[in-house]
């Protein structure tokens, strides 16, 4: 029996000896996944100068899914505050106990040359200017790495390119991305909105021309609200459909701005959902975007969160005053300031025309729609701006009731108070107010 014993013991061995080294060499396989960015950028501006953020060969690691949230968080529909995926080094970091120091632009211009830039690109806040038109074109004049080789893909594709300014990313991903190879500084910048401007612009373009929209990941729709929220916007008395859209709990509209500051988990994968050659998803069924956050009983933490996430950027600019923070962002991400700005002015328009801006005068605040009041009796209508001077000379809010807007303001109260913090800090960094013009 002894002898049995002895030969068990050495089996044994062999074993542990055999499972550490196939740890070992499984773990080193997946610690680090490098994919090879190659693809060249696609859809430039007819005429333009072909822009190239791939200029440069770059690696970055791949994105693993963050944890799921908890089943109780599913189940009340609302879910705690959760932390968002640890990233990998990069200028964006998690929120300390207390807020960082306010950085001046000089600081920050004088810190070593963004090699590689990320978007965090926020739905209607004059993204697809900046992103598409500016950034793309700045990044392949200065060489700068401004895309990604990406493994969600279209079309059942193993590879696609992930421009980092053509799609809607959030901090999580965008911090990620503009860390690791190449070496050098990664930067990640945004641009926000008046939560009234940016509600009502999403909610028009969505209605009027882009319903295909809500249906790509990108736009955090879950599966389970996509036809509810395509019956919303069909509704045929714009005001009925607004209020409904504006109040639907399963709507990421809400606090859009905080919720792709803070960081969320994405809808799950499906590739008859993708915008683009890129999905951006998560391969698990864990991201409800619309239910992240608890918007009510955690709002004083969350706003906080997201102030600390703003001043961690590398830079901010407020749609307001586009062309001032295209001035101001420039030096800050290594570009051209005069080239930038230029292409800003040809580029740049609040492309709102009379038709739209006519509905939008129709909508009735909640307390007007449940007294059933008629546009004709509201006294506040008489605030209303009914006349149109073309692209660029309007905001949405001068062609609604004083009661709309602070419905939409209600609903987005944590946006409401980010912009403002954003408006302060703007002025203290930059040295340039950005107030409120309408």
């Amino acid at each position: 029996s002894s002898d049995l014993s002895c030969l068990l013991g050495c089996l044994g061995c062999v074993f542990a000896t055999v499972a550490g080294l196939g740890t070992f060499f499984l773990g080193g396989f997946s610690f680090n996944v490098w994919l090879e960015m190659k693809m060249p950028l696609e859809g430039e501006a007819a005429g333009a100068p072909k822009a190239d953020p791939m200029a440069g060969s770059a690696e970055v690691p791949s994105i693993e899914a963050p944890p799921a949230a908890p089943a109780a968080a599913e189940a009340t529909g609302a879910a705690a505050v959760p932390e968002p995926m640890a990233a990998a080094p990069s200028s964006v970091t998690e929120p300390e106990t207390t807020a960082p120091p306010v950085r001046t632009a000089a600081e920050l211009a004088a810190l070593p040359k963004c090699r590689k830039i990320a978007f965090l690109r926020i739905q209607k806040t004059a993204s697809t200017t900046f992103g598409q038109d500016i950034m793309a074109r700045m990044c392949a004049t200065e060489k700068q790495t401004c895309a990604v080789s990406w493994n969600r893909c279209s079309r059942g594709n193993k590879k696609c390119n992930l421009p980092l300014s053509y799609y809607h990313l959030e901090s999580r991903h965008a911090a990620q991305l503009v860390a690791g190879e190449p070496p050098g500084r990664g930067c990640v910048t945004t641009f926000l909105r008046d939560p009234v401007e940016r509600t009502m612009s999403e909610f028009f373009m969505l209605r009027e021309k882009h319903r295909q929209f809500l249906s790509f990941d990108q736009w955090d729709v879950h599966e389970n609200d996509l036809a509810a929220l395509n019956d919303i916007l069909n509704i045929k008395d714009v005001s009925e459909s607004f209020q409904k859209y504006l109040h639907f709990p399963g709507n990421p509209s809400r606090n859009r701005q905080t919720l792709y500051l803070l960081g969320f988990q994405r809808v799950k994968c499906n590739q008859t959902r993708c915008g683009g050659d890129a999905c951006i998803c998560e391969e698990d069924d864990a991201g409800y975007p619309a239910k992240a956050y608890d918007w009510e009983a955690n709002s004083e933490e969350l706003l906080e969160r997201a102030k600390q996430k703003l001043l961690q950027l590398d830079g901010f600019g407020i749609t307001d005053c586009f062309e001032e923070s295209v001035q101001v962002l420039a030096p800050l991400l290594g570009w051209n300031v005069k080239e930038a700005v230029k292409i800003a002015k040809e580029s740049h328009a609040m492309h709102v025309w009379k038709p739209t801006m006519e509905k939008a005068s129709k909508i009735k605040s909640a307390l007007e729609s449940a007294r059933r009041l008629s546009s004709a009796s509201i006294n506040s209508s008489a605030e209303r701006r009914l006349s149109f001077n073309g692209p660029g000379s309007n905001f949405w809010r001068e062609f609604i009731s004083p009661d709309v807007r602070k419905d939409i303001l209600d609903v987005n109260s944590l946006d409401d108070e980010l912009v403002r913090f954003a408006r302060d800090k703007y002025f203290e960094i930059f040295g340039k107010e950005c107030q409120d013009k309408a």
